[in-house]
């Protein structure tokens, strides 16, 4: 942790204004909330005085790691943070588990299961691999994206506007239109584009407080994107949480030269596109109803919602936008046995909003948003690249 965020403890005045917005504390009255868990008991860690550790570990599991409470806070203190520096203390004095570990590491598992797509499909559904996950504490309810293999395809063209796009797992191992959508609105938007030979940006090790290896991540990833900022390259990502932990995470947590050149190139790609005021075919529009979530990882941006713009002015004729619920998810833990069910509550206000009108097309950024979504509302979710690119003549 940076020694300004150490500073930015003082500024906290316990007005509670964060726990108004902590779906963690709407959904479970037990929580102490983001204000307890954040800087308080950082004061008191420092201090070495804190008799309530222990109570207080044991709700740090439950942190959403949403950012819904340092959006939230007027004088800029960021509890999520503390959160996940505590985690990692947590890890560190041996309480990590396997189960967690496994979840961590879904950028390994996709690289595997991304060589045998249909094979790993079938075993992800069969009830007795699914009763084993029980076993090691994942939910055995919870429906698992399926893996999917193709070969992008990518102009050769040398164009002055360059951009490197990263792909982040979900795009990479489980719905690769999304990466050949993002590639097809860039080179139409004249860019030259590459992809980032990268893997995990990192965001679910730091959120199980697995922090060292999330440094060596890190450390990875800027290393080899600073070399095409250098070259005159903009970072492009289609993940909210990808795109957050590239801009403010790695900076937030620790010292690698170069986050800080790295941090301000990157660009979400719906934001990149506005920016550059690309304009697309809106003469066919084909969808009537539509509502779309901002995930949470989008909103902590503070980038507003530039998907909505584009998705409004050129797809749809009309479009809901929904950024009061979080879905419940948050990456790995909706997928962890003792949080399902709580997961599932957290979301229920935005299943039963979507579930109101029968919507033509249900949109989302992020990929564990689409999988709480489609779990919950029994709907289809779709990435907005995807109906973006579509606009575009072949």
């Amino acid at each position: 942790m940076s020694d300004n965020r150490k500073e930015m403890l003082d500024f906290c005045l316990k007005c509670s204004i964060c726990h108004t917005q902590c779906p963690m504390v709407a959904k479970n009255p037990s929580y102490p909330g983001p204000k307890h868990l954040g800087p308080e008991a950082e004061r008191l860690r420092l201090t070495g005085k804190n008799p309530s550790r222990d109570e207080q570990n044991k709700y740090l599991s439950y942190c959403l790691n949403c950012k819904r409470c340092d959006e939230a806070c007027p004088h800029g203190v960021k509890p999520s943070v503390y959160n996940v520096k505590n985690k990692t203390s947590i890890n560190n004095a041996g309480q990590e588990s396997l189960r967690d570990w496994i979840l961590a590491h879904n950028d390994w598992w996709g690289r595997i299961a991304g060589k045998m797509p249909g094979v790993s499909n079938f075993f992800l559904k069969n009830p007795f691999i699914k009763t084993g996950m029980s076993l090691l504490g994942i939910a055995p309810q919870r429906s698992f994206p399926a893996y999917k293999s193709k070969k992008l395809k990518i102009a050769r063209d040398t164009k002055d506007k360059k951009a490197v796009y990263f792909r982040g797992c979900y795009a990479r191992s489980n719905e690769p239109d999304i990466a050949q959508s993002v590639i097809k609105l860039l080179e139409y938007a004249g860019y030259q584009v590459e992809i980032a030979p990268l893997g995990c940006c990192g965001t679910p090790v730091i959120s199980n407080g697995l922090m060292t290896e999330a440094k060596k991540i890190a450390e990875k990833n800027i290393q080899t994107l600073c070399q095409y900022v250098e070259k005159g390259y903009k970072i492009v990502s289609s993940c909210p949480s990808c795109t957050l932990t590239l801009k403010e995470e790695y900076d937030e947590f620790f010292d690698i030269p170069g986050s800080k050149k790295v941090s301000q190139s990157v660009w979400d790609i719906f934001e990149l596109l506005l920016h550059d005021n690309v304009e697309f075919p809106g003469s066919n529009k084909k969808f009537s109803r539509v509502i779309y979530h901002v995930p949470c990882h989008l909103k902590a941006q503070g980038i507003g919602t530039p998907a909505a713009n584009l998705i409004r002015k050129y797809v749809v004729n009309s479009l809901k936008v929904m950024d009061k619920y979080c879905c419940g998810i948050s990456g790995t833990f909706g997928f962890k046995k003792e949080k399902y069910d709580l997961s599932m509550k957290i979301g229920n206000d935005l299943f039963e909003e979507i579930k109101k009108e029968p919507y033509s097309l249900v949109l989302t950024d992020c990929g564990t948003c689409k999988l709480q979504i489609e779990q919950g509302t029994g709907l289809h979710v779709i990435h907005p690249v995807v109906i973006l690119a579509e606009t575009i003549e072949k």
